[in-house]
Parts: C-alpha cells; structure tokens; sequence
C-alpha cells in the first residue's frame, strides 16, 4: 500500500504520542525507512497508530543510500548488529550503543551510559544509525563490546529477567522510583520487586521496555 508513497514527505504518530516526520524511503513487510533530513529512521510497523502525506514546501532530499539495507525487523535488527546506534524506546528516551545479541522476542544493547541492557522488541519505536567512524562519548568501540562479547543469555526475555533473580535492577532507565529494586521472583510474565524501602512490588513483564542493573 505504501510502496506508491516512496519519495513523499510523510507525517507519523506512534505509540507513546511519538511524533516524527520525513521522507519515505523504503517499505518492507514490518518496517519503514523514514528520512528526517539529519537521519534515517527505521520505524516498526507495529508502533505507527496514523500518517499522512501533507505538502510542504520545504525540500528535505533523500539523504543517499540508508545504512542497512532491510528486509524485516528482525533482519535490521541483525544487520545493525554491533553498528553504533541510536534507540528510542519512550517519548523522551533515547539510548546510544551497539545490539549485541538478538534473542527470541529481545535483544541485548550495550550502552556506555547503562551498560547491559536487555530491551524487548515488542518496545523498539525505532532506531538509528549513527557515525560508526567517532563512536559512542569519544570511547574505543573495541574495548566496550569486549566486556559483554563472551557473554550468553537466555533465549527469551523472561528466562533472561530470571537469572537477575536476587539482583538490583532498574527498569525503563529508572523513570520512576517503583522501577528500581531487588528481583525476587519472576514468574507467568510477573516480577517481583523489593524496592529501596523494603516493600514488594509486582510489575507486569508486557509492559516494562528495558532492564539493566549496576555493575
């Protein structure tokens, strides 16, 4: 249906009352490449509630060949493998880093900022390519995968949350106070937390984006 949009400015609502606006540039079975005039943002269709093609009469241009050439999301997710990346997982929540691993139904993201992240793919707003050549804060990209590259996980992301049993775990980057505590149970897709003052909270695993905890 899109494939006929090609070339055309094109306004976008995700989930979340995410905004993002640009050229369309390629559409796939799950994805779409659009271009802001500054980047290339790959776009699940999942997360896309409405759109539209409004005329501007601003110029935007192509911006070139896209970084990674897709098919599907999982397949950019795996040919964006150990690409530096920027992710947008809330309204306000960008994260910088490289994917590392791709599970089942999440992938593992190391972050300079957060370190190990586990994200599920069912959260991914989009993601975008950045300069491979500079690197994430001015940091040797070799020595930063090197700390997670012997690592393995879990093939889904509730088996992953299990082994960080007894740990202290953030969730969603700590936007809120209740996302942060000691995992003491997880079980049927729900967590249970002891948070800083000692209480337990139950979180539902639908709907919490990422997880990483204090090295």
């Amino acid at each position: 249906m899109l494939a006929k949009n090609i070339g055309q400015y094109m306004e976008l609502e995700l989930s979340g009352n995410i905004h993002e606006a640009g050229i369309l540039i390629e559409v796939s079975s799950d994805i779409i490449v659009l271009y802001t005039g500054k980047a290339y943002r790959y776009v699940p269709f999942r997360h896309i509630k409405n759109f539209s093609f409004p005329i501007i009469d601003e110029e935007i241009g192509s911006g070139g060949e896209p970084e990674i050439d897709e098919t599907s999301f999982r397949k950019l997710l795996m040919n964006a493998k150990g690409m530096f990346v920027e992710i947008l997982l809330t309204k306000k929540n960008s994260v910088h880093g490289y994917i590392v691993g791709i599970m089942n139904n999440y992938f593992v993201f190391y972050s300079p900022v957060f370190k190990t992240m586990f994200i599920s793919m069912d959260h991914l707003k989009w993601l975008s390519v950045c300069n491979d050549e500079k690197g994430p804060y001015g940091l040797n990209k070799g020595e930063q995968l090197a700390q997670v590259s012997s690592l393995s996980w879990a093939r889904t992301l509730e088996e992953q949350v299990k082994k960080l049993t007894n740990k202290l775990v953030v969730l969603d980057l700590g936007m809120h106070p209740q996302n942060i505590g000691m995992i003491s149970a997880v079980k049927d897709g729900i967590i249970e937390m002891v948070n800083a003052q000692g209480e337990a909270i139950f979180v539902n695993m639908r709907h919490v984006k990422s997880f990483h905890f204090p090295q």
